[in-house]
C-alpha cells in the first residue's frame, strides 16, 4: 500500500463474486464487510396486490387483509392482523445459510395472539430461521442449528403505535443477537452449522402453522389458528451476512422515520359520547379499519340508546356479539351477561360471546319514542363451533334466549330474560357483573379496588375490595338485592333483583393471575374473531373484559320448555342505599285507584315497569283518572304506563291538579300494533304520599 491506494497483487487478488444470489464486496482500508441483501422489501405497492421486491424484482402477491401507509421511507405495508400476509414459494425464496441478518422497522397495532413471524422460513424444529414477535410483545430469533431449535429472545417489550427497528443477527463462530433501535438487547451463544429449509414457503406477517393462542384456559374448547401480525412493516431486508453492531447501529440511525406511525388508538365505539335526544337509533358503530373491514353487515348493524339527561349509552354492537352494554361518560362498558350453559354436545361454554360473527346473534328495535324504548335482542346458546346447546332429537331445536329490554329517559331499564330449552331446569347462568374494556385500559384503572357495594331493602350496605386479596363470598348485608359497581365514573352500573326472588351473589374467584392484575383479565371477548373460550389477558394491547359477580335468583314464570327471570338495572350517580325507593317503586308499586268505567286496569306489569291499562272503546279514549296510593314502604319514583288501545291522539297530563306540559318530566308514545295503537306515558315524579293523575286525550 503507498500513497493511501490499495494495490492487489495476483497472489492476494479477491474477486467480486455471486455467493448464493447475495453480491458481496470485501472492502479493505478498515472498513467492516458490506452485502447487499439477498431480499429487500420496501413495500412500495404496484398496482392492485403486488408489491416488487428489491433485489430480484420478484413480484409478491399480498394475501388478505391490508393497506397501504406512510412508512419510514415511502410507502409501508399496514396488515390487519386477522388474514394480511405475504407468501413467496420456496423455490423464489432468497438462499439464507451460513451467517445471515434480518432487520426491518414495525409498528405494533397490538400483539400477536402467539409468536408471530416478521419473516419466517421454517420447517421446526429440524430447519429454517423466525424472525418475529411473541404474544408479550418481546421480538425474537429462533433458528435450527445442530438439529435443534435455538432461540434468542429480548426481555424488552415493543410498544404500541411506534416505529421500532428491529434486527436479529446469527454468526456460526460466535453467537445470535437481537437488536432493538439499534442497540443489542439480548444475546445467546448459538454456535454450529444453520440449518436452512429451503422447500418451505416463505411468509412475512403470518406463522405457516397453526396454533392455539398462547395462554388458552380450555384448551378443548378453542381452535388453533394462524397467527398474523398487526402492523406496519417497512425496509425489510434479508442479508447473508452476520452484520455487527455498529453496522446495525448505523443502519438504525441512517433510516429513522420523522412521522408517527398510522395507528390511530384504538376505542370501543359507542356512539356520541354527550347526552342526546333519548330514543334508540339504528347505526354502524366504527371500531377500527381493519377490524371493520371483514364484517359484511350493511349501514345498519347496531343499535344505541341515547339519554337527553346524561351522557351515558346503552349499546347492542357487534364486536360485542350484541350483548348490550351500559356505557359511562368517560368510555368504561358493563354488561349483565346473558344466558349460558355447559355439557349436552357443546365445547366449553355454550353462549352468545361464542357467536363470534353473530350469526345467531340478533338486535331489533321494537319501541323507540320520547317515553320509553324497547329493544328485543335474540341469541342462540352455541360454542366456538357453532355446536348447539341440548338439541332436542325430534324437533331439532336447541337452547334458545330472547331478552327484551324497557328502557326508560332515567336510564333505568327492565331486563326480561327468556330461555328457551327442552330443560330449562338444568344449570344455566343468568347474570355475571362483566367489564369490558377497550384497548389500552385495565381492570384496575377502570375500576375501584373496592369494586362492588352491596344493598338491601333496609339501606344496609356493603362494599368488597379487591385491593389485596379475592374478596370471599359475601354474608353481608342480609337479604342483599342491589348491587352497584365501582368504576372509576360519575355515572356507575346497578343491578336490583326482586327480594322475593331470594337473590344470592357471589364473587367471581377464579382464574385470577394477580401478579397482572387484581382482577381476573381475559381477552377471547370481545372484538376477537376466532374460535377461543378463554384466555389470559397479557396486556391492554387487545380489547379485554373482566368479571366480578355472578347473581342467583328465583325465577319470574316458567313453562315445559320456558324460564322467565327478570332484573332492574341502569346507570346511576347515587350510592347503593339510595336506590331503596327506586327498588320499592318496582318491587312494591303503589296501589291503583281508577276512576271512572271508560278503561280497566291490568294491573302494575313488573317486566316492563309499568302500569297497564285497556281502553274499553279502542281508539276512543276518554279523560282518566287515577290514583297512586303511595306511602314510604310504596313510593311512587318515575312512573310508567301503557295505555291500551288508545289510538293516534296525544295527551295532556294533570299531578294533584296541576297541569304538567309534555317535556322531560312529562313524556308520551305510541306503540302501534296490528291490532291497535297503545299511548305510552312516562313521568318523572317522587312521592311517598298519594299522588292523584289525570289523562285526557288531545286531538292531533
Amino acid at each position: 500500500m503507498k500513497g493511501g491506494n490499495f494495490q492487489l497483487r495476483d497472489s492476494a487478488m479477491h474477486s467480486l463474486k455471486w455467493l448464493s444470489g447475495v453480491f458481496v464486496s470485501l472492502v479493505f482500508c478498515g472498513a467492516a464487510v458490506r452485502a447487499e441483501p439477498a431480499a429487500w422489501w420496501k413495500f412500495e405497492v404496484d398496482e392492485g396486490e403486488q408489491i416488487t421486491e428489491g433485489v430480484t424484482g420478484t413480484k409478491d402477491k399480498i394475501e388478505g387483509g391490508f393497506r397501504t401507509v406512510a412508512g419510514v421511507s415511502g410507502g409501508a405495508l399496514k396488515l390487519d392482523g386477522f388474514s394480511g400476509y405475504i407468501l413467496r414459494r420456496a423455490e423464489q425464496a432468497p438462499v439464507v445459510s451460513g451467517a445471515f441478518s434480518i432487520e426491518g422497522w414495525v409498528a405494533l397495532g397490538g400483539y400477536p395472539v402467539n409468536w408471530c413471524p416478521i419473516v419466517e422460513q421454517q420447517s421446526q424444529p429440524d430447519r429454517g430461521y423466525f424472525f418475529g414477535i411473541d404474544a408479550w410483545g418481546h421480538p425474537g430469533l429462533q433458528l435450527s442449528v445442530g438439529g435443534k431449535w435455538k432461540s434468542v429472545q429480548s426481555e424488552i417489550r415493543l410498544p404500541l403505535r411506534k416505529w421500532i427497528y428491529v434486527a436479529g443477527v446469527y454468526s456460526p463462530e460466535k453467537s445470535a443477537a437481537v437488536y432493538i433501535n439499534g442497540e443489542p438487547v439480548s444475546s445467546a451463544e448459538i454456535r454450529g452449522a444453520f440449518a436452512p429449509a429451503p422447500d418451505c414457503d416463505l411468509f412475512i406477517g403470518k406463522h405457516g402453522a397453526k396454533a392455539q393462542p398462547e395462554g388458552t384456559l380450555r384448551p378443548e374448547a378453542t381452535a388453533a389458528v394462524h397467527t398474523y401480525l398487526d402492523a406496519i412493516v417497512d425496509e425489510l431486508k434479508i442479508s447473508n451476512l452476520a452484520l455487527t453492531a455498529e453496522q446495525i447501529a448505523e443502519n438504525y440511525a441512517a433510516s429513522k422515520p420523522t412521522a408517527e406511525p398510522d395507528i390511530p388508538p384504538r376505542v370501543l365505539p359507542a356512539g356520541p359520547c354527550e347526552a342526546g335526544p333519548f330514543g334508540a337509533y339504528y347505526t354502524k358503530l366504527k371500531y377500527y379499519e381493519e377490524w371493520d373491514a371483514p364484517w359484511r353487515v350493511s349501514d345498519y348493524p347496531d343499535v344505541v340508546v341515547r339519554f337527553d339527561d346524561a351522557p351515558y349509552r346503552f349499546v347492542f354492537w357487534r364486536g360485542t356479539s350484541y350483548i348490550p352494554h351500559w356505557v359511562t361518560e368517560n368510555g368504561i362498558w358493563y354488561d349483565n351477561e346473558f344466558n349460558e350453559t355447559w355439557g349436552h354436545g357443546v365445547k366449553g361454554c355454550a353462549e352468545p360471546m361464542s357467536d363470534k360473527q353473530c350469526r345467531h346473534s340478533h338486535v331489533r328495535i321494537i319501541e323507540s319514542h320520547n317515553a320509553r324504548v324497547v329493544v328485543h335482542w335474540r341469541y342462540a346458546l352455541v360454542d366456538n363451533f357453532y355446536t348447539f346447546a341440548r338439541v332436542d332429537e325430534a324437533t331439532g331445536w336447541g337452547d334458545w334466549t330472547d331478552e327484551v329490554y324497557y328502557i326508560y329517559p332515567d336510564g333505568v331499564g327492565i331486563r326480561k330474560i327468556t330461555l328457551h330449552s327442552t330443560n330449562p331446569e338444568q344449570p344455566h347462568e343468568w347474570q355475571e357483573g362483566i367489564i369490558v374494556m377497550g384497548p389500552g385500559q385495565r381492570p384496575d384503572e377502570v375500576l375501584e379496588p373496592e369494586a362492588v357495594t352491596l344493598a338491601n331493602m333496609n339501606g344496609e350496605t356493603a362494599t368488597y375490595s379487591w385491593e389485596h386479596s379475592t374478596p370471599d363470598h359475601p354474608t353481608e348485608p342480609r337479604n342483599a338485592n342491589i348491587q352497584v359497581i365501582n368504576t372509576k365514573s360519575k355515572y356507575k352500573s346497578f343491578v336490583i333483583v326482586l327480594p322475593e326472588s331470594k337473590p344470592r351473589v357471589t364473587f367471581y374467584r377464579g382464574e385470577i393471575r394477580r401478579e397482572v392484575c387484581i382482577f381476573p383479565w381475559w381477552n377471547h371477548w370481545p372484538t376477537a374473531p376466532k374460535p377461543s373460550d378463554g384466555r389470559w389477558a397479557m396486556d391492554c394491547d387487545q380489547a379485554s373484559h373482566s368479571a366480578l359477580t355472578h347473581t342467583e335468583w328465583k325465577e319470574h314464570s316458567k313453562t315445559e320448555n320456558t324460564m322467565t327471570k327478570i332484573m332492574m338495572h341502569g346507570m346511576t350517580d347515587k350510592p347503593a342505599g339510595q336506590l331503596v325507593p327506586l327498588a320499592s317503586s318496582w318491587a312494591k308499586p303503589p296501589r291503583l285507584v281508577l276512576s271512572g268505567s271508560s278503561f280497566v286496569s291490568l294491573g302494575y306489569d313488573v317486566t316492563q315497569r309499568a302500569y297497564v291499562l285497556s281502553c274499553r272503546r279502542p281508539g276512543r279514549p276518554q279523560a282518566i283518572k287515577l290514583g297512586l296510593a303511595a306511602d314510604r314502604d310504596s313510593p311512587v319514583l318515575n312512573p310508567g304506563f301503557v295505555l291500551r288501545n288508545w289510538g293516534q291522539a296525544e295527551a295532556s297530563l294533570k299531578i294533584n291538579g296541576r297541569k304538567t306540559e309534555q317535556g322531560k318530566d312529562f313524556r308520551v308514545g305510541h306503540y302501534h300494533r296490528l291490532e291497535g295503537s297503545d299511548l305510552i306515558v312516562w313521568i318523572r315524579a317522587q312521592s311517598s304520599e298519594p299522588v292523584k293523575i289525570e289523562l285526557a286525550p288531545v286531538d292531533g
